[in-house]
């Protein structure tokens, strides 16, 4: 059921136990919208658990309150627990079983892909993160309080790292009004920004260089792919988890009208991210293989070897390319 940040509001106000599950291969919006709420929650005196399958790349380690962050499979169920920035059930992996065994269900989304697979649903599809509609529900929960410092950090880093640090055409008026205040909450935004976009460290850098010089392009340069393999991450000393923002540099090459990153997983197994211009819809491409996003950048999973999936991604390219 399609709701609003009140009805998500009065579901807290009624529950004690409460789990808030982020979505597997954690970004910053997930993780920076969760552990804001998880703070908000137990300011307010409620029994609260964070959930995430998978374990955050080194930076979002760094994010206060990570270390609450559980990935264990709880055997009691909620009386509420919430889905933050998860479009679809599977893509919390291992934790799909916390919402389901849950009395009630809730989630808190901007994806255009939602599949209003909870009991109540708060979807912001035209927001830049989940932060947007969290920072309300918050605004809610907290009453008369001032923001903690923590919290806004926390949803500041969510904004940042889901709009490209307010580069993307999701970001709106609303967006740069709610990073306003969490400024004013004592938030130093520019540091954050340097932190999570511009700052890489010489492992990184060594990988994103090593990369790039493979770019393939593909229909006169309107589509450009790398790849990430194993050997390229053993090669640089580094994880799939540093693989972020890497694909906005083949985005930004002049005539470039659809960027994929191509990442190995696992054997057989690779993430596919996407970035478009107006020219393609990022969330249909990756809607093909079970996947979801935004229409500006979506991902999806797809397994077989490599060339096999070089050419599937290729051909949804292509179909869907104006």
């Amino acid at each position: 059921m399609i709701c609003n940040a009140e009805k998500i509001f009065g579901l807290i106000a009624k529950a004690n136990k409460i789990a808030l599950v982020c979505h597997a291969n954690p970004d910053g919006d997930t993780l920076g919208s969760g552990l804001a709420l998880y703070c908000a929650l137990k300011a307010a005196g409620k029994q609260a658990d964070i959930f995430c399958s998978d374990v955050p790349g080194r930076k979002l380690l760094t994010l206060y309150g990570a270390e609450k962050l559980r990935s264990d499979l709880p055997s009691a169920p909620y009386e509420l627990a919430i889905a933050v920035d998860c479009s679809d059930i599977n893509q919390l992996s291992a934790h799909a079983g916390v919402i389901r065994r849950a009395r009630v269900s809730a989630c808190i989304d901007h994806h255009v892909s939602n599949s209003d697979y909870t009991d109540y649903t708060y979807v912001e599809r035209s927001a830049a993160a989940a932060a947007q509609p969290v920072y309300k529900l918050i605004r809610l929960i907290l009453g008369e309080k001032p923001l903690d410092i923590h919290i806004a950090e926390l949803l500041y880093t969510a904004l940042v790292t889901d709009s490209g640090g307010f580069a993307f055409s999701s970001v709106t008026g609303e967006t740069m009004r709610i990073a306003a205040d969490l400024l004013d909450a004592g938030v130093e935004g520019h540091k954050i920004v340097e932190y999570f976009i511009s700052d890489i460290s010489p492992a990184v850098f060594a990988l994103k260089t090593r990369v790039l010089a493979k770019t393939r392009f593909y229909e006169e340069g309107r589509i450009g792919i790398i790849t990430f393999s194993s050997e390229d991450f053993a090669a640089t000393g580094t994880a799939v988890s540093d693989t972020t923002g890497i694909i906005n540099s083949v985005r930004e090459v002049e005539g470039v009208n659809i960027a994929v990153a191509v990442t190995e997983a696992a054997a057989n197994e690779y993430k596919i991210s996407i970035r478009t211009d107006e020219c393609a819809e990022a969330n249909r491409i990756a809607s093909v293989f079970g996947g979801g996003g935004h229409a500006r950048a979506a991902g999806c999973r797809i397994y077989g070897s490599y060339y096999e999936v070089l050419e599937k991604v290729l051909k949804a390219c292509k179909d869907h390319l104006e």
